[in-house]
């Protein structure tokens, strides 16, 4: 443990408050929740399944498993929290296992804690050595209602669960991720969406958390889908984030902090003037890939549960469940805890004091690690490959050929810009210590871990951008942590509340200066000049703020550091406001007609009966050639036999070996398509036995990309017409 480091009683010394006062924040932001959804015209009814669901069926079971594992209570909120992510792992084992069974897992844990006798104490709350202040928990609330705002504007509100009054432009991804949800209802293991039984390897957990909803309430997959979950999610990853940096740092406020410099603020950057290669934490990733956000909520208790055994506190068994947890969540998180386990052994190695608890601890990271490659991702490489500073292709080098030695200066002038946006926000790491415990190693060694993975990977879809986003809530504690630092060193309650005004006031003045001011720029080797200005911008602020607090004693670092760490905090309202939905550059077109006919084959069929279908391409929009068009088994889900084939493995391989960006327009079995598609526009006896074979016992057409043969009517019942949507059904075959 670092010399500074202050013991957890005096870590927030809470006075006793009343229950109702104790509540008020976490009953406010449900009830704010409640509104929203409904506002959105989500149906009471769902709203309050899904709420009994989460408590009842996830938070309760969990909470009573985490509280027989854990070796010693922090405090009921993390109890909460940590248990309703063992809560979400066992509602992923009963969905395998039980399948439509899997309401019965918690009513089996409930009936142990009920029954057995050494088990009944975990009812109890026990005497908690911590407790949040008033203080703490609105500033928790208001946290994530900032960050409910934000997916609200840039998500739900512009997305409808299915389209009603006319088309509806969905962002590509959304639809193929909310077919795997859909596949994972009905089915295990998990098939590549429109490509019939291609099993897919691939971190599912996050979709068979929504399936598992859908089979236990009833509720319509795309209502979870765009309404319920999403928010369900947001606020437990904050919540999260903001108990564990306070059990990690040992110092009560570092945990909002974090959770602000995650889900709050974004890059440091003038945002109508962002080169594309930054990427981004949350805004955009936060609602695209639901993943992301199932994954950030499991790594911040394998983040807890880690350092606890490196300060010899216990907590094997649920380290590696959430190990186990997270590689199933998403393929990026492990590999950075495993980094940051070797960096403390490496330190421990330098300084010739060697300790067997980390060596034991990456070992065990190691084993879990080996079987979710060979388990969940079948050896699959998933299109990553080395290829150093290819984030920056939109830059500097070629898709081609990648980046090369002379390239150089041009890599340099392009990291420098980086590492201002993305950066600032990162600048508490830098806070003097009189050394970093093995805690705080770990954590900085999971960070450069992850900014390493996305400076040095190459990916066809630009995933490299996920192993930053991965590492992020370990570097969020560590940078939140040396501002609380800095906070402790002024001796005055009133000189901190009044340097935190004065310095989130200046931030909010960048806020303002970033969205309305513009740079000149030249041709590529000047992308990067309005972050150059921004940054400069930022420490002239931090440097006044300092300067002018300089008769506080020890605010104006503290403040300075404040400015820094939120300059970027107008990135996200920006993307909300300008760029909601992603605007409709990467988006597939599905009409009324579209959803109903899918809807309808979902209602009228049973999962094992596949679908044929001649949709194969967006058809429509910017993305037009795209093997993209996923509507057919989102809103089904059935699997088509060989719909849209973007998002499938062999795509990936082939455009990886290919050294191109973006899925493949060719599909790489022509044969194969050829006789999908001669079943409808030549039909014949023969070729319709092929499809009913394959276990098609439906043809859906859409007559927008080509029309069938009116042979097919003789040859298959037509049993379902709107617009250009046509649905057919085979008849036995013999």
């Amino acid at each position: 443990m670092a010399a500074v480091t202050i013991p957890q009683q005096r870590a927030e010394a809470a006075p006793p408050t009343s229950s109702t006062r104790r509540w008020a924040p976490a009953v406010t932001l449900a009830a704010a929740v409640t509104i929203l959804l409904l506002a959105l015209g989500t149906a009471p009814l769902d709203v309050a399944k899904y709420a009994a669901y989460l408590a009842l069926g996830i938070v309760l079971p969990g909470t009573l498993l985490y509280r027989a594992l854990r070796p010693n209570p922090h405090s009921l909120l993390e109890d909460l929290a940590y248990g309703a992510v063992v809560g979400l792992l066992g509602e992923t084992v009963a969905l395998v296992v039980l399948r439509d069974l899997g309401w019965l897992w918690p009513l089996a844990v409930v009936a142990a804690f009920a029954a057995v006798p050494g088990l009944r104490r975990h009812w109890r709350a026990p005497d908690y050595p911590n407790r949040p202040s008033p203080a703490w928990s609105w500033t928790v609330a208001g946290i994530a209602a900032a960050f409910l705002a934000y997916l609200t504007v840039a998500f739900m509100a512009v997305n409808p669960p299915v389209p009603v009054d006319g088309p509806q432009q969905y962002m590509i991804d959304q639809l193929n991720l909310l077919a795997l949800a859909g596949d994972l209802k009905h089915h295990f293991p998990l098939t590549v969406p429109e490509q019939g039984d291609r099993l897919l390897p691939y971190h599912w957990f996050a979709y068979g958390h929504l399936a598992a909803g859908s089979l236990a309430t009833g509720i319509d997959l795309p209502v979870l889908w765009f309404r319920l979950d999403l928010p369900a999610l947001a606020v437990l990853a904050v919540v999260l984030l903001a108990v564990t940096g306070w059990r990690v740092a040992r110092r009560a406020w570092a945990g909002p902090v974090a959770a602000a410099l995650m889900f709050v603020v974004g890059e440091a950057v003038m945002p109508r003037q962002a080169p594309a290669f930054f990427g981004t934490i949350t805004a955009y990733y936060t609602w695209s890939s639901r993943s992301l956000l199932y994954a950030a909520a499991l790594t911040m208790p394998l983040i807890g549960t880690a350092v606890a055994v490196l300060r010899k506190e216990k907590g094997w068994l649920l380290v590696v469940l959430f190990a186990a947890g997270t590689t199933g969540a998403k393929s990026t998180v492990l590999p950075l805890a495993g980094a940051g386990i070797a960096l403390v052994v490496a330190v421990h190695l330098m300084k010739k004091r060697p300790q067997r608890t980390p060596w034991l601890l990456g070992g065990a990271f190691a084993v879990v690690e080996v079987l979710a490659v060979t388990v969940l991702y079948g050896f699959e490489s998933q299109g990553l490959s080395w290829g150093p500073f290819t984030i920056m292709l939109d830059f500097v080098g070629s898709q081609y050929t990648g980046t090369t030695l002379g390239d150089a200066p041009l890599i340099a002038w392009g990291l420098g810009a980086y590492a201002i946006a993305m950066g600032a926000r990162l600048a508490g790491v830098l806070v003097p210590r009189r050394r970093f415990d093995d805690a705080e190693l770990f954590l900085l060694g999971a960070l450069l871990a992850g900014v390493l993975g996305s400076l040095t990977v190459w990916h066809v879809s630009w995933s490299q951008h996920f192993f930053i986003i991965a590492g992020w809530p370990f570097g969020a504690i560590l940078s939140a942590t040396g501002l609380v630092l800095l906070a402790e060193r002024i001796p005055s309650a009133h000189s901190r509340r009044l340097a935190t005004v004065v310095a989130l006031a200046g931030a909010a003045l960048l806020g303002g200066f970033a969205v309305a001011a513009t740079v000149p720029q030249w041709p590529r080797w000047g992308v990067p000049v309005p972050t150059y200005a921004f940054g400069a911008a930022t420490l002239a602020v931090a440097a006044g703020v300092g300067f002018g607090l300089r008769r506080l004693r020890h605010a104006g670092p503290y403040a300075a550091l404040v400015v820094v760490l939120f300059a970027g905090v107008a990135r996200l309202p920006y993307d909300a406001a300008t760029n909601a939905n992603l605007g409709e550059a990467y988006h597939v077109r599905v009409t009324p007609a579209q959803a109903a006919g899918a809807r309808w084959l979902r209602d009228h069929s049973s999962p094992g009966e596949y679908v044929a279908t001649n949709v194969h391409r967006v058809g429509s929009g910017e993305q037009a050639r795209q093997s993209l068009a996923y509507w057919i088994s989102a809103y089904s889900e059935r699997r088509v036999l060989l719909g849209s084939w973007g998002y499938s493995p062999e795509s990936t391989r082939m455009q990886s070996e290919r050294h191109r960006l973006g899925p493949s327009t060719v599909y790489w079995d022509p044969a194969r398509l050829a006789a999908n598609d001669a079943a409808i526009s030549s039909p014949s006896p023969e070729r319709l036995a092929w499809l009913w074979e394959r276990k098609v016992r439906w043809i859906l057409v859409d007559r927008a990309q080509g029309t069938e043969s009116p042979r097919l009517a003789d040859l298959a019942d037509r049993v379902w017409e709107r617009e250009a949507v046509v649905i057919y059904r085979l008849r036995p075959v013999g």
